[in-house]
């Protein structure tokens, strides 16, 4: 029987199978115009990293999809989907980019239904042509540099995803097709009231128009969308009252209206006794809610008022004879107080090192102290050289023009101000290139003449540090009668919005962000800014309101000191300078020896009492600082906000009972967000460090200096373990 040839079946099923490759392959070839509009996309973009292994060999559509990169074809060979992302938040590209050039280029992949380009430093305005691409089902452009008002997308009546996150468009709402259903503008620059038309979107599903300058009332009906799942519109200046006959969505699930001026209850809809809805509300005016993260209700009510500075013109007193007899007698007594200063401080500095110290300060009866290592001399020197490092990498400082900072804040519009009060007016503005800054408006109460005012400008411009947020610059604008004479004085500072250190321990999305490591580096990075500033200059700034809600944290966790104090303003050229000593006495020769003895004794006692009054000044605020830092440390610990004097004792005692027990028992205090993620002997020693920051008596109280040794131990302790991967003892 002759064997079956099974050779034509085989050399068919090979030519079958080849056939179907070579049509798959051609059916997913791209065509040249498709090809070229890539490359030349490439070139506009200035060759970012993931697009830069292409060549003329480069199959676009087998392409493996990664997170930076991502190509879809059709079966004709058309591009579909095009994913382009870059890591972090890339610098703004060249002055020789162009918008309009990118969306024509873009134009061209006619087929697209979805188009995201993140993080990729596109800047400039956004084309009325991108209505062009009416093909358009989702379009991602977040985290750019895109700025100036929004074109119109009505025309595109396919989209439903609209991602312009962290650009600087504005400040009119976009005109948007019905088919909209994610919409996502946050960190933006929109202004004015909600429109009403966000309303009438019946198939949003997603609203995200979190930090920007929203201002007015939520309309209800937004709430009451069928579709809506997601709304956050924290980090505004919304007002009013949210009526307690608002009706919510079947579907709703997450609410933010944190950060706003709302006031009055929450409606029954929106409260979080709900398991299937999650609702954030800090920091509003609001009274159904926890009055320990709310404003009080003057809060949300207050208008913008001129900031006056404190006159520091006061009499320095009578040019009677008695003056002059009481001057030789204050003389004498600021004499004596000046020797007496100089030998307290010469004992208090040679005193430890006599005693050989080995620990920041000896524990007092009742044990309310612990022990806590202290810096070596090199480790002093190390602190130094840390203060000037911290002071690299910052935008060079700079004059600015009136014109500018009434371009950049929209005229000092009311809807632009961010907070009032003792330390002036701070406006959020927008300048040019983009940037995000705030400015603080100062009107000055009296005449200053232009040089002690440029020797005060000099002085604050000096503040700029890492964990500062650092002044930029300055605007000197004078008086309408007379152009020599200083009016007001503008210092633009850096814009820092990623939140403060308080909103990062306390609400749910970003406490997730800070375990134990990044706890103590935000620490660190406070108490870095607090010794800059107590070392700037002589004597330092100090007694700073240092409290966690003026910790803010940047894009990168950085922990930067806001609200801090600025040196005392200059007085008039005729009068002294606060305590500036008068060197004019030594210069004139023509009088008296006794009128010259006096005239002495009068410089000796205004020496010394200003010497005295600095120094103690220095001193007392310097202690304050430290108890305020320890209260962030307690805090960032335990989770919760060290509250009244009894609270706090509690929490010290709970604390140092917890140090003598098992290591279990101080894991059970802590946050419990942070378990098991630090090493025992890195937590115990910031306890001490915390516990030792918030002492009664000023005196038991560390250096900024060894707490920030201690507080760096910490972090090598903590690295040491988690490099070891080993496991904590704490449950």
């Amino acid at each position: 029987m002759p064997k079956p040839n099974f050779l034509p079946v085989l050399l068919l099923l090979l030519h079958t199978i080849f056939s179907f490759l070579s049509f798959f392959s051609c059916s997913q070839q791209l065509s040249a115009s498709q090809s070229q509009a890539l490359f030349r996309l490439r070139r506009i973009l200035e060759y970012p990293p993931p697009l830069s292994s292409w060549n003329r060999y480069t199959s676009f559509c087998y392409l493996p999809s990664s997170p930076s990169l991502s190509i879809s074809c059709s079966s004709t060979g058309q591009i579909t989907g095009l994913y382009i992302a870059g890591e972090g938040r890339r610098p703004a590209l060249s002055a020789n980019f162009s918008s309009d050039s990118l969306f024509t280029t873009l134009s061209r992949l006619n087929s697209l239904t979805s188009l995201s380009l993140v993080s990729l430093g596109i800047w400039g305005p956004l084309p009325a042509k991108i209505k062009r691409m009416s093909s358009l089902q989702a379009l991602n452009l977040s985290s750019n540099y895109f700025n100036g008002t929004f074109p119109d997308f009505k025309p595109m009546a396919l989209l439903s995803e609209l991602d312009l996150g962290g650009n600087f468009l504005g400040p009119e709402f976009p005109s948007l097709a019905n088919s909209i259903a994610t919409l996502v503008l946050r960190k933006n620059n929109i202004r004015g009231e909600l429109p009403v038309f966000l309303a009438a979107l019946d198939h949003l599903q997603k609203l995200d128009l979190s930090s920007n300058q929203l201002s007015g009332p939520i309309p209800p009906l937004l709430f009451s969308l069928s579709t809506l799942r997601y709304l956050d519109l924290s980090a505004n200046k919304l007002r009013g009252a949210l009526p307690s006959s608002l009706s919510c969505g079947n579907d709703l699930n997450f609410v933010d209206i944190s950060s706003n001026l709302l006031v009055g209850g929450l409606p029954s809809c929106i409260r979080t006794n709900a398991s299937n809805l999650i609702v954030l509300n800090s920091w509003n005016c609001l009274s159904a809610a926890d009055l320990k993260y709310q404003h009080p209700n003057s809060y949300c009510m207050k208008k913008p008022l001129a900031a006056v500075l404190p006159d520091s013109n006061k009499k320095v007193g009578s040019k009677s004879n008695l003056g002059l007899i009481l001057g030789v007698v204050g003389g004498i007594i600021g004499g004596i107080l000046l020797i007496g200063l100089i030998l307290l401080l010469f004992l208090r500095k040679v005193k430890p090192e006599m005693n050989g110290v080995k620990f920041l300060h000896k524990p007092i009866d009742g044990s309310n102290s612990i022990p806590v290592a202290k810096r070596t001399p090199a480790d002093a020197r190390h602190m130094s050289q840390g203060v000037i490092i911290g002071t690299l990498g910052i935008t060079p400082y700079r004059v600015f023009t009136v014109e500018e900072l009434e371009e950049a804040t929209n005229g000092f519009d009311s809807s632009n101000l961010v907070s009032e009060g003792r330390q002036g007016q701070f406006f959020k503005g927008w300048l040019q290139d983009g940037s995000t800054v705030l400015v603080r408006r100062l009107k000055l109460k009296q005449k200053n003449s232009p040089q002690n005012l440029l020797r005060y400008i000099d002085i604050i411009s000096k503040l700029r540090h890492r964990h500062l947020v650092s002044i930029l610059g300055h605007c000197i604008s004078a008086s309408e009668g007379n152009a020599n004479t200083p009016s007001i004085v503008f210092l633009v500072f850096e814009y820092v919005s990623n939140g403060t250190l308080r909103n990062h321990l306390t609400e749910w999305r970003k406490r997730e962000m800070l375990k134990w490591p990044q706890r103590v580096t935000a620490v660190i990075g406070v108490a870095k800014g607090l010794q800059f500033l107590h070392t700037v200059m002589v004597p330092g700034l100090t007694g700073n309101d240092l409290k966690i809600e003026n910790i803010l944290l940047d894009e990168t966790l950085t922990a930067k000191i806001s609200n801090y104090n600025l040196p005392v303003l200059p007085k008039n050229k005729n009068k002294k300078v606060d305590c500036e000593i008068p060197f004019d006495v030594w210069e004139d020769g023509n009088f008296g020896s006794c009128l010259r003895l006096i005239r002495f004794y009068y410089f000796l006692c205004a020496f010394g009492c200003c010497l005295v009054h600095s120094m103690q000044n220095f001193e007392n605020g310097e202690k304050e600082d430290i108890y305020q830092l320890g209260l962030i440390l307690l805090e960032v610990i335990t989770g919760k906000p060290p509250g009244l004097q009894g609270e706090l004792d509690a929490v010290r005692a709970q604390l140092l009972k917890s140090l003598t027990d098992s290591p279990a028992k101080l894991g059970i205090i802590v946050d419990p967000t942070i378990r098991n993620t630090f090493a025992y002997d890195s937590l115990r020693r910031a306890v001490e460090i915390a516990i030792n920051c918030a002492s009664k008596d000023s005196t038991e109280r560390p250096s900024i200096d060894d707490v920030l040794w201690n507080l760096q131990y910490c972090i090598q302790i903590q690295d040491g373990w988690a490099s070891s991967e080993n496991l904590s003892t704490q449950s």
